[in-house]
């Protein structure tokens, strides 16, 4: 029971709501293994498409601060 607990905590700690907590938690006691892992699976690919938005707004930050540089060198490049 120890590491079901943790596994809630760690959804938790993640972003899990508590729908998505309560649902792994009857998963948990009825021993439905794979009801678990579906719901795992399901939120780590929204918790995945999450990160690559995040990935793909600091790359035009990045884009974005690399244009600032420019300018302050001089605009050497223009």
């Amino acid at each position: 029971m120890r590491e079901d607990t943790a596994i809630c905590q760690r959804l938790s700690e993640e972003g899990a709501d508590s729908v998505m907590l309560e649902q792994y938690r009857r998963f948990q006691e009825t021993d439905n293994l794979r009801g678990q892992c579906g719901l795992i699976c399901r939120f780590r690919r929204t918790k995945n498409e999450e990160i690559k938005k995040e990935k793909e707004q600091l790359a035009c930050l990045d884009y974005l601060f690399a244009k600032i540089e420019k300018s302050f060198d001089g605009g050497k490049g223009k």
